[in-house]
Protein backbone atom coordinates (compact mmCIF):
# COMPACT_ATOMS: atom_id res chain seq x y z
CA UNK A 1 0.00 0.00 0.00
CA UNK A 2 2.66 2.10 0.63
CA UNK A 3 4.08 1.90 -3.04
CA UNK A 4 0.68 2.70 -4.52
CA UNK A 5 0.95 6.23 -1.93
CA UNK A 6 4.41 6.92 -3.34
CA UNK A 7 3.61 6.34 -7.10
CA UNK A 8 0.04 8.39 -6.42
CA UNK A 9 2.38 10.98 -4.71
CA UNK A 10 4.74 11.07 -7.85
CA UNK A 11 2.00 11.19 -10.44
CA UNK A 12 0.02 14.33 -8.74
CA UNK A 13 3.78 15.87 -8.43
CA UNK A 14 4.15 15.57 -12.20
CA UNK A 15 0.34 16.27 -12.81
CA UNK A 16 1.14 19.90 -11.14
CA UNK A 17 4.25 19.96 -13.50
CA UNK A 18 2.30 19.06 -16.98
CA UNK A 19 -0.04 21.48 -15.78
CA UNK A 20 2.45 24.01 -15.57
CA UNK A 21 4.21 23.45 -19.05
CA UNK A 22 0.71 22.98 -20.64
CA UNK A 23 0.48 26.46 -19.87
CA UNK A 24 3.33 28.08 -21.45
CA UNK A 25 2.58 25.38 -24.14
CA UNK A 26 -1.17 26.45 -25.14
CA UNK A 27 -0.40 30.00 -24.76
CA UNK A 28 2.56 29.50 -27.24
CA UNK A 29 0.53 27.46 -29.73
CA UNK A 30 -2.38 29.78 -29.20
CA UNK A 31 0.06 33.09 -30.02
CA UNK A 32 1.65 31.43 -33.00
CA UNK A 33 4.92 30.66 -31.49
CA UNK A 34 7.23 27.50 -32.54
CA UNK A 35 7.14 25.00 -30.31
CA UNK A 36 10.39 22.69 -30.42
CA UNK A 37 10.08 20.45 -27.16
CA UNK A 38 7.58 19.80 -24.72
CA UNK A 39 8.96 17.12 -22.15
CA UNK A 40 7.69 15.76 -18.83
CA UNK A 41 10.92 15.06 -16.15
CA UNK A 42 14.70 14.69 -16.62
CA UNK A 43 17.71 13.44 -18.11
CA UNK A 44 17.33 10.88 -20.97
CA UNK A 45 14.24 9.97 -23.13
CA UNK A 46 12.28 6.48 -21.90
CA UNK A 47 9.80 7.63 -24.91
CA UNK A 48 9.49 10.65 -27.31
CA UNK A 49 7.51 11.27 -30.24
CA UNK A 50 7.62 13.97 -32.72
CA UNK A 51 4.34 15.33 -34.68
CA UNK A 52 4.59 18.14 -37.05
CA UNK A 53 7.35 20.36 -35.55
CA UNK A 54 7.49 19.57 -31.67
CA UNK A 55 9.11 16.62 -30.20
CA UNK A 56 6.98 15.09 -27.31
CA UNK A 57 9.43 13.23 -24.90
CA UNK A 58 8.60 11.66 -21.63
CA UNK A 59 12.14 11.42 -19.57
CA UNK A 60 13.61 9.58 -17.18
CA UNK A 61 13.65 11.22 -13.93
CA UNK A 62 10.10 12.45 -13.06
CA UNK A 63 10.39 15.52 -11.39
CA UNK A 64 10.19 18.83 -13.62
CA UNK A 65 9.39 19.00 -17.30
CA UNK A 66 10.25 21.92 -20.22
CA UNK A 67 8.84 23.61 -23.01
CA UNK A 68 11.26 24.31 -25.29
CA UNK A 69 10.59 27.44 -27.78
CA UNK A 70 12.50 28.25 -31.19
CA UNK A 71 14.21 31.13 -30.64
CA UNK A 72 14.08 31.52 -26.85
CA UNK A 73 17.56 32.80 -25.80
CA UNK A 74 18.70 34.77 -28.87
CA UNK A 75 18.67 37.81 -30.77
CA UNK A 76 14.81 38.19 -32.76
CA UNK A 77 15.56 37.46 -36.60
CA UNK A 78 12.72 38.24 -39.59
CA UNK A 79 10.77 34.62 -38.70
CA UNK A 80 7.36 35.74 -36.68
CA UNK A 81 7.05 32.25 -35.32
CA UNK A 82 10.80 32.53 -32.71
CA UNK A 83 10.33 33.83 -29.47
CA UNK A 84 12.03 36.51 -29.62
CA UNK A 85 10.98 37.96 -32.91
CA UNK A 86 7.46 38.54 -31.14
CA UNK A 87 6.60 41.64 -29.37
CA UNK A 88 6.97 41.95 -25.46
CA UNK A 89 3.21 41.53 -24.68
CA UNK A 90 3.03 38.06 -26.46
CA UNK A 91 6.42 36.72 -25.06
CA UNK A 92 5.10 37.70 -21.74
CA UNK A 93 1.44 36.57 -21.89
CA UNK A 94 3.54 33.18 -22.55
CA UNK A 95 5.42 32.90 -19.64
CA UNK A 96 3.32 34.17 -17.30
CA UNK A 97 0.63 31.25 -19.09
CA UNK A 98 2.81 28.94 -16.62
CA UNK A 99 2.58 29.56 -13.04
CA UNK A 100 -1.21 30.98 -13.40
CA UNK A 101 -2.37 27.63 -14.69
CA UNK A 102 -1.28 26.22 -11.44
CA UNK A 103 -2.98 28.91 -9.73
CA UNK A 104 -5.96 28.59 -11.23
CA UNK A 105 -5.65 24.44 -10.95
CA UNK A 106 -5.43 25.16 -7.34
CA UNK A 107 -8.45 26.71 -7.12
CA UNK A 108 -10.24 24.17 -9.43
CA UNK A 109 -9.02 21.48 -7.26
CA UNK A 110 -10.19 23.44 -3.72
CA UNK A 111 -13.55 23.95 -5.56
CA UNK A 112 -14.25 20.44 -6.19
CA UNK A 113 -13.10 19.26 -3.15
CA UNK A 114 -15.47 21.93 -1.40
CA UNK A 115 -18.50 20.86 -3.78
CA UNK A 116 -17.67 16.87 -3.12
CA UNK A 117 -16.77 16.55 0.68
CA UNK A 118 -18.64 18.07 3.57
CA UNK A 119 -17.00 20.57 5.00
CA UNK A 120 -16.90 21.23 8.71
CA UNK A 121 -19.17 23.60 10.48
CA UNK A 122 -17.13 25.31 13.46
CA UNK A 123 -18.91 25.25 16.34
CA UNK A 124 -19.52 29.11 17.86
CA UNK A 125 -18.92 30.28 21.18
CA UNK A 126 -21.63 31.85 22.51
CA UNK A 127 -19.91 34.52 24.76
CA UNK A 128 -17.94 36.09 21.92
CA UNK A 129 -19.39 34.73 19.12
CA UNK A 130 -16.18 33.48 17.74
CA UNK A 131 -14.74 29.80 17.10
CA UNK A 132 -13.77 27.63 19.71
CA UNK A 133 -10.18 26.42 19.77
CA UNK A 134 -9.32 23.30 21.34
CA UNK A 135 -5.82 21.56 21.58
CA UNK A 136 -5.79 19.00 18.88
CA UNK A 137 -1.92 17.09 20.08
CA UNK A 138 0.72 17.89 23.02
CA UNK A 139 3.96 17.29 22.41
CA UNK A 140 5.69 14.88 24.89
CA UNK A 141 7.67 16.80 27.93
CA UNK A 142 6.50 20.23 26.49
CA UNK A 143 5.82 23.02 29.18
CA UNK A 144 2.00 21.86 28.36
CA UNK A 145 2.39 18.48 29.26
CA UNK A 146 4.75 19.54 32.14
CA UNK A 147 1.15 21.77 32.87
CA UNK A 148 -1.44 18.94 32.24
CA UNK A 149 -2.85 19.92 29.05
CA UNK A 150 -4.30 17.33 27.52
CA UNK A 151 -5.58 16.63 24.04
CA UNK A 152 -9.29 17.41 23.58
CA UNK A 153 -9.01 20.20 25.86
CA UNK A 154 -10.89 23.30 24.46
CA UNK A 155 -8.68 26.58 25.30
CA UNK A 156 -10.69 29.33 27.17
CA UNK A 157 -8.22 31.89 28.41
CA UNK A 158 -4.55 32.80 28.81
CA UNK A 159 -3.82 34.54 32.05
CA UNK A 160 -7.62 35.00 32.52
CA UNK A 161 -7.76 36.80 28.88
CA UNK A 162 -10.67 35.21 26.12
CA UNK A 163 -9.85 36.40 23.26
CA UNK A 164 -12.83 37.81 20.78
CA UNK A 165 -12.61 37.55 16.71
CA UNK A 166 -11.91 40.83 14.92
CA UNK A 167 -12.14 41.71 11.06
CA UNK A 168 -8.38 40.51 10.98
CA UNK A 169 -7.89 37.96 14.07
CA UNK A 170 -9.51 34.70 14.50
CA UNK A 171 -10.09 33.59 18.00
CA UNK A 172 -7.27 30.77 16.97
CA UNK A 173 -4.80 33.42 15.73
CA UNK A 174 -5.57 35.18 18.53
CA UNK A 175 -4.49 32.50 21.11
CA UNK A 176 -1.19 31.56 19.12
CA UNK A 177 -0.61 35.43 19.39
CA UNK A 178 -1.24 35.51 23.09
CA UNK A 179 0.80 32.43 23.78
CA UNK A 180 3.53 33.64 22.21
CA UNK A 181 4.14 36.75 23.98
CA UNK A 182 3.12 35.02 27.82
CA UNK A 183 6.35 34.25 28.86
CA UNK A 184 8.29 32.06 31.11
CA UNK A 185 5.36 31.39 33.25
CA UNK A 186 1.77 31.72 33.04
CA UNK A 187 -1.74 30.37 33.29
CA UNK A 188 -3.93 28.27 30.65
CA UNK A 189 -7.68 28.31 31.57
CA UNK A 190 -9.24 25.25 29.83
CA UNK A 191 -12.27 23.26 29.93
CA UNK A 192 -12.27 19.41 30.05
CA UNK A 193 -16.27 17.95 29.69
CA UNK A 194 -17.92 20.04 31.87
CA UNK A 195 -15.18 21.12 34.45
CA UNK A 196 -13.31 24.62 34.20
CA UNK A 197 -9.26 24.05 35.13
CA UNK A 198 -6.71 26.65 35.43
CA UNK A 199 -3.30 25.39 35.12
CA UNK A 200 0.11 26.87 35.41
CA UNK A 201 2.43 26.90 32.91
CA UNK A 202 6.35 27.00 33.78
CA UNK A 203 9.48 27.15 31.18
CA UNK A 204 8.01 27.86 27.91
CA UNK A 205 9.94 30.26 26.88
CA UNK A 206 12.27 29.02 23.71
CA UNK A 207 15.67 31.42 23.72
CA UNK A 208 16.13 29.43 20.26
CA UNK A 209 12.13 31.24 18.61
CA UNK A 210 12.85 33.65 20.89
CA UNK A 211 9.02 33.40 21.57
CA UNK A 212 6.68 31.03 24.24
CA UNK A 213 6.59 27.24 23.26
CA UNK A 214 3.70 26.13 24.84
CA UNK A 215 4.22 22.71 22.51
CA UNK A 216 0.39 22.24 21.73
CA UNK A 217 -1.13 21.64 18.01
CA UNK A 218 -4.40 23.38 17.90
CA UNK A 219 -7.77 23.60 16.31
CA UNK A 220 -10.87 24.66 15.53
CA UNK A 221 -13.58 22.59 17.00
CA UNK A 222 -16.63 21.48 14.91
CA UNK A 223 -20.15 21.32 15.51
CA UNK A 224 -21.12 20.20 12.57
CA UNK A 225 -20.30 18.90 8.20
CA UNK A 226 -22.68 20.35 5.22
CA UNK A 227 -22.30 20.01 1.76
CA UNK A 228 -21.77 23.94 0.22
CA UNK A 229 -23.94 24.60 -2.67
CA UNK A 230 -21.91 26.16 -5.51
CA UNK A 231 -21.49 29.65 -4.62
CA UNK A 232 -20.47 28.55 -1.18
CA UNK A 233 -17.88 26.50 -2.63
CA UNK A 234 -16.15 28.80 -4.97
CA UNK A 235 -16.26 31.81 -2.63
CA UNK A 236 -14.45 29.18 -0.09
CA UNK A 237 -12.29 27.63 -2.76
CA UNK A 238 -11.03 31.50 -2.99
CA UNK A 239 -10.55 32.14 0.86
CA UNK A 240 -8.54 28.75 1.15
CA UNK A 241 -6.07 29.84 -1.31
CA UNK A 242 -5.62 33.57 0.49
CA UNK A 243 -5.38 31.55 3.47
CA UNK A 244 -2.44 29.55 2.35
CA UNK A 245 -0.75 32.36 0.34
CA UNK A 246 -1.21 33.97 4.22
CA UNK A 247 0.65 30.74 6.21
CA UNK A 248 3.32 30.60 3.69
CA UNK A 249 4.18 34.45 4.42
CA UNK A 250 4.12 33.57 7.66
CA UNK A 251 6.21 30.84 7.99
CA UNK A 252 8.58 32.56 5.25
CA UNK A 253 8.82 35.19 7.44
CA UNK A 254 9.46 33.34 10.58
CA UNK A 255 12.65 31.74 8.65
CA UNK A 256 14.17 35.25 8.24
CA UNK A 257 13.74 35.95 11.64
CA UNK A 258 14.63 32.61 13.60
CA UNK A 259 16.56 31.05 10.96
CA UNK A 260 15.74 27.64 9.13
CA UNK A 261 15.56 24.39 11.11
CA UNK A 262 15.13 20.82 9.78
CA UNK A 263 11.85 20.46 8.87
CA UNK A 264 10.91 24.00 7.43
CA UNK A 265 12.29 23.27 4.08
CA UNK A 266 11.18 20.08 2.13
CA UNK A 267 12.57 19.05 -1.67
CA UNK A 268 10.89 16.39 -3.73
CA UNK A 269 11.43 13.44 -1.68
CA UNK A 270 10.46 14.91 1.32
CA UNK A 271 6.91 16.48 -0.37
CA UNK A 272 6.41 13.06 -1.51
CA UNK A 273 6.68 11.78 2.14
CA UNK A 274 4.51 14.30 3.43
CA UNK A 275 1.59 13.34 0.57
CA UNK A 276 2.54 9.47 1.41
CA UNK A 277 2.01 10.47 5.52
CA UNK A 278 -1.37 12.25 4.55
CA UNK A 279 -2.95 9.80 2.29
CA UNK A 280 -2.64 6.98 4.91
CA UNK A 281 -5.13 8.99 7.26
CA UNK A 282 -7.44 9.40 4.55
CA UNK A 283 -6.30 9.20 0.80
CA UNK A 284 -8.49 12.41 -0.16
CA UNK A 285 -6.03 14.59 2.01
CA UNK A 286 -3.00 13.91 -0.79
CA UNK A 287 -5.81 15.93 -2.80
CA UNK A 288 -5.29 18.92 -0.44
CA UNK A 289 -1.91 18.73 -0.37
CA UNK A 290 -1.83 19.35 -4.23
CA UNK A 291 -4.19 22.61 -3.89
CA UNK A 292 -1.12 23.75 -1.44
CA UNK A 293 1.37 22.19 -3.94
CA UNK A 294 0.07 23.64 -7.05
CA UNK A 295 -0.16 27.23 -5.47
CA UNK A 296 3.25 27.20 -4.42
CA UNK A 297 4.44 25.99 -7.37
CA UNK A 298 2.89 29.08 -9.34
CA UNK A 299 3.64 31.77 -7.10
CA UNK A 300 6.98 30.70 -6.40
CA UNK A 301 7.56 30.89 -10.13
CA UNK A 302 6.33 33.93 -10.06
CA UNK A 303 9.52 35.13 -7.93
CA UNK A 304 11.75 37.26 -10.09
CA UNK A 305 14.95 35.03 -9.70
CA UNK A 306 17.35 33.90 -12.92
CA UNK A 307 15.81 31.14 -14.61
CA UNK A 308 12.20 31.12 -12.98
CA UNK A 309 9.20 32.63 -15.20
CA UNK A 310 9.51 35.77 -12.66
CA UNK A 311 13.13 36.64 -13.70
CA UNK A 312 11.98 35.98 -17.34
CA UNK A 313 9.04 38.46 -16.43
CA UNK A 314 11.61 40.88 -15.30
CA UNK A 315 13.75 40.94 -18.44
CA UNK A 316 10.38 41.50 -20.22
CA UNK A 317 9.77 44.69 -18.36
CA UNK A 318 12.64 45.94 -18.30
CA UNK A 319 12.89 45.54 -22.41
CA UNK A 320 9.18 47.68 -22.50
CA UNK A 321 10.68 50.17 -20.45
CA UNK A 322 13.48 50.91 -22.29
CA UNK A 323 12.28 50.36 -25.47
CA UNK A 324 14.97 47.31 -26.64
CA UNK A 325 15.99 43.60 -24.99
CA UNK A 326 18.72 43.48 -22.83
CA UNK A 327 22.15 41.66 -24.64
CA UNK A 328 21.07 38.38 -25.01
CA UNK A 329 24.19 36.45 -23.99
CA UNK A 330 23.99 38.12 -20.61
CA UNK A 331 20.52 37.68 -20.31
CA UNK A 332 21.20 33.37 -21.55
CA UNK A 333 24.67 33.60 -18.87
CA UNK A 334 22.38 34.91 -15.70
CA UNK A 335 19.62 32.16 -16.27
CA UNK A 336 21.97 29.68 -16.83
CA UNK A 337 24.12 30.73 -13.15
CA UNK A 338 20.28 30.91 -12.00
CA UNK A 339 19.43 27.40 -12.84
CA UNK A 340 22.71 26.27 -11.65
CA UNK A 341 21.92 27.72 -7.91
CA UNK A 342 17.91 26.46 -7.87
CA UNK A 343 19.96 22.72 -9.10
CA UNK A 344 22.44 23.00 -6.35
CA UNK A 345 20.13 24.47 -3.78
CA UNK A 346 17.54 21.13 -4.72
CA UNK A 347 20.06 19.13 -4.16
CA UNK A 348 21.46 19.97 -0.82
CA UNK A 349 17.77 20.10 0.07
CA UNK A 350 16.78 16.50 -1.08
CA UNK A 351 19.98 15.48 0.73
CA UNK A 352 18.20 16.87 3.66
CA UNK A 353 15.11 15.26 3.38
CA UNK A 354 16.95 12.12 2.96
CA UNK A 355 19.07 12.59 5.86
CA UNK A 356 15.96 12.98 8.06
CA UNK A 357 14.08 9.59 6.74
CA UNK A 358 16.92 7.83 7.43
CA UNK A 359 16.83 9.71 11.30
CA UNK A 360 13.11 8.69 11.49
Amino acid sequence: MTFLYILLAILVLEFLIFIHELGHYTAGKLLGFRILGFSLGFGPAIFKFERGETEYALRAIPFGGACQFDGEDEDAENDPRRFNANPVWKRFIVILAGPFMNIVTAFLIAFVLNVATPMPVPAIDPETGGNIAYVSEVNINSAADRAGIMSGDVLVAINGEKPAPTETESVLDAFVRMISSAGNEFSVTIKRGDELRTLDVTGAYNIGYQKTVLGVSMGTLIDSYEHLNVGEAFVGAGRYLVNIVKLTGQAIGGMFKNGIKEGDVSGVVGTVGIMVDVARESTVNIFYVAVILSLSLGIFNLIPFPALDGGRLLFLIIEAIIGRPLNRKVEAIVNGVGLALLFALMIAVTASDIITLIRR
